[in-house]
């Protein structure tokens, strides 16, 4: 496309400059101006009864955008001055002759990405209304995926653009916010290297990829390879759809507390001198556990305490001098500043205290954690009696064949799919792999001896062998991946003397029995825990009445895994793919059976991120921006 662009003398170059800056300058021009911003300005204008004469409407933006009415008045000049402050840009007014013909031949480009709450925290929550209305359907996804909306509305048709992004570009809501509403708008993928690590010093996977505007008749590259085609999970094949949320699954996996100011934690020693002063601080004060230490401590011990005072109003926490002169110290200077008035006014309590998670735990011996981010999917049984921070997911179930379901390669094989991807590790997301999974049929209303068995002796060995060898979850599973495994045991027997896994310090009597442990036996646990975990997938399977679905555990290079490590010891790709397939056909029947027999009410969907003040918005405004 550009090879046939016609070359341009530089006087034709010149006079093309003239006009635009004539045009540019023109009364025609700055009137344009203004009505393209007053919508978006909106978005950045208190709603108040104070305000009113500031703002404007739908209806009396559509007289403007008529002519029937002059830009003119406190509310049209209240929208300028934002646009100014803010330096809108209008595509249509800064290339009018691009746009007049369809838009540009070929966009390149390397877009910012930025998500959470770090968008709402840098750009503002005006900014996340606007994105949110101007790209809907959407949720609060990354900067990314609005790039790539209007780079792709920016298009000619027949256009192209490439990019390098995150690799989350294929994930989750990034996905179906991004990727997924432009190829439903025509465009399709036809270039995407799924993972690259990144050349530079930041420790980074990225991703690369072209879409053309329109029907692509050419060959589709993947990972280099030709294939048939390319979805927005960017698999070499047509997406099945969307699996839908199960009503079956709802509210048994919680995040972690958001406590939001490190004065609420303490040392165990800290701790335990609370209590000596007044044994009654025992009620506030409990065990802490994150994800480093579930997925790198080898006892999985909380490493420190913490002050909860849960969501007791001010007068009950006051009771507990010591503890409350801690928070009230180092806890309610940092929350002044908070952009909440509840984290404000409520600073002696956690900012989320994940009240949900903590009651249903109540009446349960122990639960189940993983960490929100890992390189392996693992569920570990967890007492209580603890806080859990926000990097942990909480499975609130005592039951072993539960655990046994979610600990299978058949749940990890889609938490990898509908969850998302941070630099090179799993983002579990429940939401998206969770609350869409299809568990075996019957198995919340009726508990499975099998599974229980397998699932409990799974863990217990697991558990052992973690202590025995003195390392955590995620350097077990180096060695359960590892296809050397001799090697790399070697290794760590020539090395666990010098040093201790995640800096923590191991006491005397476990490092030696860790040393004492016969490398002989430690070769052998690992290659048991191997055989077990053949056994609880083939278990699983046969949950569903899938035994004639042929797993073949082996070592494979896992494409959808970043390049520099891939080998897994995992079922065949083939098993995989038709695993998923399987696993949304019964989702889909099954949500489907649940829309049939669900009266149809309006709520807000599950999973997406919302903006803070996306109620505060007032009446709906805001036409769609002028093209």
């Amino acid at each position: 496309a550009l090879e046939a662009l016609p070359e341009r003398t530089p006087a034709e170059i010149a006079a093309k400059k003239q006009a635009f800056e004539a045009f540019s300058g023109s009364g025609a021009a700055l009137l344009l101006k203004q009505l393209a911003s007053i919508p978006i300005a909106q978005f950045y204008l208190p709603r108040s009864a104070e305000q009113r004469a500031t703002l404007i409407t739908d209806s009396s933006f559509r007289d403007l955008w008529a002519g029937s009415a002059a830009p003119q008045g406190p509310a049209a000049a209240a929208a300028f001055a934002v646009a100014a402050r803010k330096r809108f840009f209008h595509w249509f007014l800064e290339f009018p002759e691009i746009i007049q013909h369809g838009g540009f031949d070929c966009i390149l480009g390397n877009p910012p990405y930025l998500g959470g709450q770090a968008l709402s925290g840098t750009y503002g929550h005006e900014f996340c209304n606007y994105v949110r209305q101007a790209y809907a359907p959407t949720g609060l996804s990354d900067l990314v995926v609005y790039f790539l909306r209007r780079i792709y509305t920016l298009l000619r048709p027949g256009g192209f653009t490439a990019f390098i992004t995150t690799n989350s570009i294929k994930d989750g809501d990034n996905r179906r916010d991004g990727l997924e509403q432009v190829v439903a708008q025509g465009g399709s993928i036809s270039f995407a290297v799924r993972g690259v690590t990144w050349p530079g010093r930041a420790n980074l996977v990225v991703s690369l990829v072209a879409i053309h505007r329109g029907a692509w008749r050419g060959p589709y590259l993947l990972d280099g390879q030709e294939v048939p085609t390319i979805s927005p999970f960017f698999e070499a094949e047509t997406d099945g759809g969307a699996p839908g949320i199960l009503g079956e699954n709802a509210a048994k996996v919680f995040q972690g507390s958001i406590f939001l100011g490190d004065g609420f934690l303490l040392t165990h020693a800290q701790a335990a001198e609370l209590v000596r002063q007044n044994p009654a601080n025992r009620e506030v004060i409990q065990p802490l556990i994150n994800g480093q230490e579930l997925n790198n401590a080898p006892d999985q011990q909380p490493g420190r305490s913490i002050i909860n005072f849960r969501d007791w109003p001010e007068e009950r926490a006051r009771r507990y001098r010591e503890p409350f002169a801690i928070v009230e110290a180092l806890v309610k200077p940092v929350r002044a500043s908070s952009n909440r008035s509840t984290r404000r006014k409520n600073w002696w309590q956690y900012a989320e205290r994940a009240a949900g998670l903590y009651r249903t735990l109540t009446s349960l011996p122990h639960c189940f954690a993983a960490a929100a981010t890992t390189k392996y999917l693992n569920f570990s049984a967890s007492p209580t009696d603890r806080v859990f921070t926000h990097n942990l997911y909480i499975f609130t179930t005592d039951r072993w064949d539960l655990f046994a379901v979610v600990q299978s390669t058949l749940h990890e094989v889609w938490a990898r799919k509908y969850s998302g991807a941070l630099k090179q590790d799993l983002s579990y997301s429940p939401s998206n792999c969770f609350d869409t999974f299809a568990f075996p049929a019957g198995l919340w209303q009726t508990p499975s001896v099998a599974l229980a068995t397998i699932g409990e002796r799974y863990h217990e060995t697991r558990r052992e062998l973690m202590l025995r060898l003195w390392l955590g979850l995620t350097d077990v599973y180096n060695l359960f991946h590892a296809k050397e495994v001799e090697g790399e045991l070697q290794r760590h027997y020539a090395t666990r003397a010098k040093k201790d896994p995640a800096g923590l310090t191991t006491p005397v009597a476990q490092r030696a029995a860790a040393l004492a442990f016969p490398y002989e036996q430690a070769l052998a646990g690992i290659i048991e825990l191997r055989r077990l975990h053949v056994e609880l997938d083939q278990a699983v399977l046969a949950a569903y009445g899938w035994q004639d679905l042929p797993l073949a555990h082996a070592f494979y290079a896992v494409e959808t895994l970043p390049e520099n490590d891939r080998t897994r010891y995992t079922i065949a790709p083939s098993a995989r793919k038709a695993l998923l397939a399987r696993l949304l056909t019964e989702n889909q029947r099954r949500a489907a059976l649940e829309a049939s027999n669900t009266p149809v009410t309006a709520k807000r969907a599950k999973g997406r991120s919302q903006s803070p003040a996306a109620d505060d918005l007032g009446p709906l405004f805001v036409p769609a921006v002028p093209p």
